[in-house]
């Protein structure tokens, strides 16, 4: 029978485990599908990472920027230049030697430098008819000039998709790339995947008359950091190509892309050169680092002639601005301030480097098969291997998910290792839970170890506790310590067993009030009782119950001491001490005697408390911590602001009354606290006139005794520096 047992309940336990592992498999991956917000965000993360860790390398020499910089803008003007201006620099570089030229600008509206458009203007404004003679008329109007200076150079003009507006009617839309198809069998329409806009800003039509025309779209993600670029996009059924893959086809004397489609848009082909692309026609960018990777030449010097002859000879060299006022800045993974001309310098790198990223059609299919790979074996690691394997095997099976992705990343595969390694924090997280709620019974027999040495209060209430019980934490508590008054004299006066016997009824009575009031009962030491609250289980308002059971004490005194006048002949006071604060509290000692108990600063205060009461004539003493924490339900008498023996920090003091006992001593009470205030603000002469009427209407409170002679110590040696805090020397 026991035989059967043992398999039955192993049996049920493997169902459960099971049950939970095929839970949390299909939940990671329900995870995926979905993609929120948040996991693509890690997704984006882990991207960021696997690039740093592969950036770097030697750049191709072919992109380089013509910067529109701040020295170019401080000697030539604020932007937009003429195009004059433009169309000089489009010749210097066609002088240099370069193989193709991309403008990261968009030159939209009219040249308002040209004389034909000033012209028009002074008309418009003031009536007046201006004749110009003498001008030739090709400079009549810059536009016209600065198209006439693109007929025939290999210059490709930037252009702005728009994707939330239409164009208004009557644009003109550039011509679109043309293109051929590589299609593989049972190939789809690719076109319905791409990025589609719905209107665009473009350059005048005069200009691209002259020249092509590219995008200068970024795809930046959910965090504004630019991965990808969108190299095609479609507009009004016509293909558009980015800025940089125009600019190449026209480096390399192609008009046509040849498309490599499956299940959609899958690779782009410009003679020798093949470009993986996403279906959606995104490509990733593989930055090599940040800013300035590529070189930068000063657009003023190539106005001026001024840069190395060689610099610009076969290069494909890409106009726009790192100025930061002209507002084209972007964060890349591996730099947050990136010129965005860069972009399309590094898209031209990666495509002459051979160097790819790409998520292929079938990683959705295989995200899916390795998230219920990895929960399987994770599953099986966790229910089989032994608690001190626990940690290893998950680091093997982190190791082989990053490894994993770090290989592909290599290979210009990019996988999201996120899912794996959700996997198997949460198969971990969540079996590892079910493996120690099934070890029920180690757990009963380290109760019965732990209350051997621990008081049966704290075990009956550690009984439903889930969680470590022998783990020890820095918690708020509320302490209390009570003492006996003059001890010393009573022991003297009763035989050994007549002590233990007086200790063992006065100790009775007390820790049954403090069980009562949800306390825990640490230790006795001598006479003295020590207890906290809030440890091991959380107790709402501990400070209110601490306080509750010293009140409660102080009643139960009185009967308690009918019993003890009859058994030894004794009438006995008792002094208490609360302060609420944090201490550490959990199992110490050796490694063969251990106590559940707690250790702290808050410990030695809440002892000086106690200590207190003997001073002040009165019974209890609290911190103002606790005072503050049990706010108006009890009456408080402000006793002093002082510093106890051993610490810097100043505390409040208080004692505690009952509220009836409060509204009965209402004057007595106010004029007290008058005199608190003079006190404190170092008043002595008037503070001492109020005391000393205190102390002959109330000549049974030694409190008032203790504040009239400290008074005639204030006033015959003032201190220098009164703040109002007393200086305790004694504990």
């Amino acid at each position: 029978m026991p035989s059967f047992t043992f398999f039955r309940r192993l049996k049920n336990r493997w169902a459960i485990l099971g049950t939970w592992s095929l839970v949390v498999t299909v939940a990671v991956a329900a995870l995926y599908i979905v993609q929120p917000r948040q996991m693509r965000l890690l997704d984006d993360k882990a991207y960021d990472i696997l690039l740093t860790m592969h950036s770097g390398g030697t750049p191709s020499p072919v992109p380089v920027i013509i910067d529109i910089d701040e020295a170019s803008l401080a000697q030539f003007g604020q932007w937009p230049w003429s195009r004059l201006l433009m169309a000089k620099l489009v010749q210097n570089l066609m002088q240099g030697g370069t193989a193709a030229v991309g403008l990261d600008l968009l030159l939209a509206e009219p040249d308002n430098h040209s004389p034909d458009y000033v012209i028009k203007e002074i008309k418009e404004n003031t009536g007046l008819e201006v004749d110009v003679s003498g001008l030739p008329k090709a400079l009549s109007n810059y536009d016209t000039l600065f198209a006439n200076s693109l007929q025939g150079a290999p210059v490709v003009l930037g252009a702005y998709a728009k994707f939330s507006e239409a164009n208004a009617e009557g644009t003109s839309i550039p011509p679109g790339v043309n293109y051929a198809l590589l299609e593989k069998p049972n190939a789809t329409d690719f076109r319905t995947r791409l990025l589609t806009a719905t209107g665009g800003t473009f350059p005048l039509p005069v200009m691209w008359e002259q020249a092509k025309v590219g995008l200068i779209n970024m795809a930046p993600g959910q965090s504004g950091v630019v991965r990808t670029l969108p190299l095609l996009t479609m507009l009004e059924d016509k293909l558009h190509a980015s800025l940089g893959l125009r600019t190449l086809m026209v480096a390399l004397g192609k008009n046509t892309l040849l498309l490599g489609v499956g299940d959609g848009l899958e690779s782009l082909r410009i003679g020798p050169y093949t470009i993986p692309v996403q279906p959606d026609g995104r490509a990733f960018i593989p930055f090599r680092g940040g800013s300035k990777t590529y070189p930068y030449i000063s657009a003023a010097d190539v106005l001026q002639g001024t840069y190395p002859k060689e610099a610009l000879q076969g290069k494909i060299a890409f106009v726009g601005t790192s100025a930061p006022g002209l507002l084209d800045i972007r964060a890349t993974p591996l730099d947050n301030i990136y010129p965005g001309v860069e972009v399309h310098a590094a898209f031209i790198d990666a495509v002459l480097s051979g160097r790819s990223i790409i998520t292929p059609m079938w990683v959705p299919g295989a995200q899916v098969l390795l998230i219920v790979v990895y929960g399987l074996v994770s599953a099986a690691a966790f229910c089989l291997a032994r608690p001190r394997l626990f940690i290893p095997v998950g680091l093997i099976l982190v190791f082989l998910s990053l490894y994993g992705a770090h290989t592909l990343f290599t290979r210009g595969i990019f996988i999201s290792p996120v899912y794996t390694l959700l996997i198997i924090v949460t198969q971990g997280g969540v079996l590892l839970t079910l493996r120690f709620w099934y070890e029920e019974r180690q757990k009963v027999l380290l109760r019965a170890t732990f209350s051997r040495y621990v008081s049966p209060e704290v075990v009956k209430q550690i009984m439903h506790f889930d969680g470590d019980l022998m783990a020890g934490e820095e918690r708020e508590l509320s302490i209390m310590f009570t003492d006996i008054r003059r001890f010393t004299s009573i022991a003297e006066g009763l035989t050994p067993q007549q002590t233990v016997q007086f200790l063992n009824r006065y100790f009775t009575h007390m820790t049954s009030i403090v069980r009562d009031h949800s306390g825990t009962l640490d230790k006795f030491i001598g006479d003295a009782l020590m207890a906290f609250w809030n440890a091991p289980l959380t107790v709402p308002n501990h400070p209110v119950l601490a306080v509750q059971t010293g009140m409660n004490m102080l009643e139960q005194m009185p009967i308690l001491n009918k019993h003890i006048e009859a058994e030894f002949g004794l009438n006995v006071a008792m002094g208490i001490g609360i302060h609420t604060g944090k201490a550490y509290v959990g199992n110490m000692g050796s490694s063969d005697l251990q106590n559940y108990t707690l250790i702290g600063d808050a410990v030695n205060l809440t002892s000086r408390l106690e200590a207190l009461c003997s001073v002040y004539g009165t019974a209890i003493v609290i911190s103002g911590e606790t005072r503050r924490a049990c706010h108006d339900l009890f009456g408080f008498q402000h006793l002093d602001t002082l510093t106890v023996k051993g610490k810097k920090m100043a505390v409040d003091v208080f004692t505690v009354i009952s509220l009836e006992e409060m509204n009965k001593r209402e004057q007595e009470l106010q004029k007290w606290e008058q005199a608190r205030q003079l006190y404190s603000q170092g008043n002595f002469s008037q503070a001492s006139v109020l005391v000393g009427a205190l102390r002959q209407a109330h000549p049974d409170l030694p409190l008032y005794t203790l504040y009239a002679n400290r008074l005639q110590q204030l006033l015959l040696a003032p201190p220098k520096d009164w703040n109002g805090v007393w200086v305790m020397h004694t504990k």
